[in-house]
């Protein structure tokens, strides 16, 4: 991805490798991420990169998560120590929610002979997903340690950013389920602080320049359908080939783009390739920035059957890009679109689709679409994500993480 502020370069430090440049600017936060990585490298680069902020990273590879979640204290422990030797002590410290953060504290705390105020500093973590509501794979046994790590960071942070509303409600819910079912301890659990801390603040999208909202495709001939999810069970492609074979039995004349990261063997792909063949104009993972919005740019309805979404980042490009959304009406995308891109059932979105055949109609709707989404670019989500850095750091921490 291009570099939107070039003077904003960011202390990085992983166990293996260091990179570190400095800058100037109010706060000094020392952001700690043990899955650099994907989704959450990008908005992390995307947060560095529009910050009034200066940011010192402490990160680890994006591999083997749950061996990740373990290890990292320990590590990035270690990390964070060299890190704040070569820079500065931090004014906060921001984490994701794949940090077990009570651990990290107390183990940073025992590395650093010569700052003792760790457990004073600030702490605010962003919950990219959690583990209590995460779709586990068909052959994955539920594990509740995880998610309850995950409700430990919450508590012990001063400050819980949720990507959505829907990701929010949804972590207390289940939170507070797993605790009522717990064999005691039960009330030690303070949920009214809790919600009172947690806040959403979406992770937002960084269109490039040239892409202004202002693309539209107003032409006829085939519609052209996108799917932009990656290609596994959550994201219910097996619900988007059902739904390919209901348009194509009305007659709906498409075509298809089909991006997205893909497992190495997901049938449901393969039989869309087998039977549509001769639909696709593109099938395959975009390898550059330039090229994905090149495509992107092509995509008349882009198209969910998702089973899971905290937010929808995907989504929101191809939108920006000039595409009509279809999405179901449940998860995040309530508070993204309007409902009148929202379907509740197969039947109904394949009606929708159809209905965006007309040109005038589709057009209508993706600028709808886009003036919905506009406040999701990062340029004003990180702004509130430094407001809230802040706010937290003009309050007195006594350590006891209340809001």
């Amino acid at each position: 991805m291009p570099e939107k502020n070039p003077q904003n370069v960011v202390a990085t430090f992983t166990p293996r490798r260091n990179r570190i440049s400095v800058v100037t600017h109010s706060l000094h936060v020392l952001a700690v991420e043990p899955c650099y990585g994907g989704s959450h490298r990008a908005f992390l680069d995307g947060v560095v990169q529009h910050s009034r902020h200066r940011w010192t990273l402490v990160t680890a590879a994006a591999r083997h998560w749950k061996w990740r979640m373990r290890v990292a204290p320990l590590a990035l422990a270690e990390a964070a120590r060299d890190a704040v030797a070569r820079s500065q002590r931090p004014d906060i410290v921001f984490c994701s929610d794949m940090l077990d953060l009570p651990s990290w504290l107390g183990l940073v705390s025992g590395v650093d002979r010569d700052f003792d105020g760790w457990h004073l500093l600030p702490t605010a973590c962003y919950f990219h997903e959690n583990q209590w509501t995460y779709p586990q794979s068909p052959r994955s046994r539920v594990d509740f340690h995880y998610g309850y790590t995950n409700l430990l960071t919450a508590l012990r942070s001063n400050t819980c950013l949720f990507n959505s509303e829907f990701h929010r409600d949804s972590f207390l819910a289940a939170s507070e389920s797993f605790v009522d079912r717990m064999p005691d301890c039960r009330g030690i659990h303070d949920f009214a602080a809790l919600r009172a801390k947690s806040l959403v603040i979406p992770p937002g999208f960084d269109p490039p320049h040239e892409f202004a909202g202002s693309q539209h495709h107003p032409s006829g001939g085939p519609i052209r359908i996108g799917w932009v999810s990656r290609w596994e069970h959550d994201k219910r492609p097996d619900l988007f080939l059902q739904l390919l074979r209901r348009l194509e039995h009305c007659q709906t004349d498409f075509q298809l783009i089909l991006l997205g990261p893909r497992a190495d063997a997901t049938p449901e792909l393969s039989s869309i390739e087998q039977e549509f063949g001769s639909r696709i104009l593109h099938c395959g993972f975009a390898n550059t920035n330039q090229e994905y919005w090149a495509w992107l740019e092509q995509i008349d309805v882009v198209v969910s059957t998702a089973d899971h979404e905290f937010f929808g980042i995907a989504i929101c490009e191809a939108i920006w890009a000039g595409a009509a959304p279809v999405l179901p009406n449940r998860l995040s995308y309530p508070e993204l679109v309007s409902p009148t891109s929202l379907y509740d059932s197969l039947e109904a979105a394949q009606a929708l689709i159809t209905s965006l055949a007309c040109p005038t109609h589709r057009v209508a709707l993706a600028k709808a679409a886009q003036a919905s989404i506009a406040k999701f670019q990062m340029r004003s989500t990180v702004r509130q994500l430094d407001d809230t850095l802040d706010r937290l750091v003009e309050v007195p921490n006594d350590g006891t993480a209340t809001p």
